[in-house]
């Protein structure tokens, strides 16, 4: 695992891969830009908004049952500060997943453009002499993505009164965004270069090199700017790990699993 941390960092001194790493890093100040002075800045701010029946509506529910539950004698207050603290802890806990994983979404999807070019400033540099010729197809492999993103998703909706549970609901949640980090990356990276029989082989969750290593990168994703870098080191680290369980299998027998699978 630390082999691979240490080729990762130690590519990002190649000008080929240092640009690359800040693309996700651009595109999102962009984005935040257009959201911040066109969305937030006008929309939420207009009276389109503020004045509208749903708005007004909620605010004024909500304004009535604070009063009413504040009228109980005795526990009325008391609720309303234990609903006060419910409220605040489920949307910190919301807000720092939720807000996270959109970052982290949106640089693996910056990212996901720029895989084949990272894989090969990765070959050209350390493994010139490895071919490799990958498998399957985009559209396969974003429908597989797809599939998984919305079985997570629903496991996700089931488990969602773990919000309520403290330290728990932080490490669950935490586990189901690391899980589709590393199924997407996998696919995504062990497509471009393994033929399929090897990607079988080494795709499982408990293939524990670059499963940890991953988690190494999704741990930076949590922090606050990293996670528009961790996307772009784990495809880096990924191709390392490939590119040398590709090395060490005889060059007839990766052709050999080409051709099988072209056919």
């Amino acid at each position: 695992m630390m082999t691979l941390f240490l080729k990762t960092l130690a590519d990002l001194k190649e000008p080929a891969i240092l640009w690359r790493l800040f693309v996700p890093l651009l595109a999102a100040i962009v984005l935040v830009s257009l959201m911040g002075y066109g969305f937030f800045g006008v929309f939420l701010l207009s009276d389109v908004f503020t004045q509208s029946p749903a708005v007004t509506e909620f605010y004024a529910w909500s304004s009535q049952a604070e009063q009413t539950i504040g009228a109980i004698p005795l526990v009325g207050g008391v609720l309303l500060w234990t609903l006060g603290i419910v409220v605040a802890v489920i949307a910190g806990v919301l807000g720092l997943l939720l807000g996270s994983y959109l970052i982290l979404l949106f640089a693996m999807i910056i990212t996901g453009f720029m895989t084949d070019s990272l894989v090969k400033a990765v070959h050209d540099k350390h493994y010139p002499h490895t071919a490799y010729h990958g498998h399957g197809s985009m559209l396969g492999m974003l429908w597989k993505m797809l599939k998984f993103g919305l079985l997570l998703l629903l496991l996700f909706l089931v488990t969602i009164p773990m919000l309520f549970i403290p330290l728990i609901n932080v490490v669950w949640f935490g586990l189901l965004g690391f899980v589709f980090f590393r199924y997407a990356l996998v696919l995504d990276v062990g497509q471009v270069i393994l033929p399929k029989k090897q990607f079988i082989k080494l795709q499982p969750l408990t293939n524990w090199t670059p499963t940890l290593t991953l988690a190494g990168f999704f741990g930076l994703s949590l922090m606050p700017l990293f996670s528009l870098f961790a996307p772009v080191l784990a495809v880096i680290a990924l191709a390392h790990y490939f590119f040398d369980a590709l090395s060490q299998q005889p060059q007839p027998l990766v052709d050999a699993c080409v051709n099988k699978v072209s056919d």
